[in-house]
């Protein structure tokens, strides 16, 4: 019952986004993980695929692999890499998609009240970003190549009792480190999540997210349905 349920309500949320198809602010992120966890460590790879206009258009496809150490049972700190395909389509370039490298190193502490569970991630995050060349040869220079960011993300949980369904929610910040025209938050993100159990290894997760661009005109993707699939070895 519970999974009919969750499947009726992935169906009316598709066809709730892609009302808004044509419209950039609507867009999808589909993703496929896996995670082994030895003792103190977790080691844990994934692939995405995110489009703008619900799925016209493919914004960014990226494949990653992350190491976490558990070093109390509340706290954790890894690393990560993520090798990324990302469209950009704003000027007159030779090509439109562009390679993108991203390290990032994280610290999560974990609280448990109750049903409910708390955590607060630390990340920072460099991206070294693909030369661009127009059609005319130039080069188009970025603002900040390598970008340097903080993001830092507060996310709360509800164990319901006897449930497959644990429902969570999350706030995250992203601040620029090294943009020349000052260092300010540039995005908040907002997700509501809805993760099932199919059984002890097998999860899938429904979720919305809302991207807030503070000093930004750019709509891409503000509005997102994702669903991913993770699997623990």
């Amino acid at each position: 019952m519970i999974k009919r349920k969750f499947l009726t309500i992935l169906l009316l949320c598709l066809v709730a986004v892609s009302a808004f198809s044509q419209s950039e602010n609507y867009g999808t992120w589909i993703g496929i993980s896996g995670e082994k966890k030895l003792n103190k460590w977790e080691v844990s790879a994934e692939t995405e695929l995110r489009t703008i206009y619900f799925l016209r258009l493919i914004d960014r496809w990226s494949i990653g692999a992350a190491l976490d150490y558990s070093i109390l049972k509340q706290l954790k700190i890894g690393v990560g890499y993520q090798l990324m395909n990302s469209l950009d389509y704003d000027a007159d370039y030779v090509k439109d998609y562009f390679i993108r490298n991203r390290l990032n190193a994280s610290a999560t502490g974990k609280l448990k009240w109750n049903d409910f569970s708390f955590s607060l991630r630390q990340r920072i995050q460099v991206t070294f970003k693909e030369e661009r060349m127009q059609t005319d040869g130039t080069i188009d220079d970025y603002k900040m190549n390598p970008a340097w960011a903080w993001r830092n993300r507060l996310q709360v949980e509800y164990n319901i009792p006897n449930c497959k369904i644990t429902p969570s929610a999350s706030v995250e910040t992203f601040y620029d480190l090294n943009n020349p025209d000052g260092n300010s938050f540039e995005n908040i993100r907002s997700v509501l999540s809805l993760d099932y159990k199919l059984n002890k290894k097998n999860h899938v997760e429904l979720y919305g997210v809302i991207n807030s661009e503070l000093h930004s005109d750019d709509a891409d993707g503000k509005y997102i349905l994702g669903l991913s699939y993770k699997h623990t070895f």
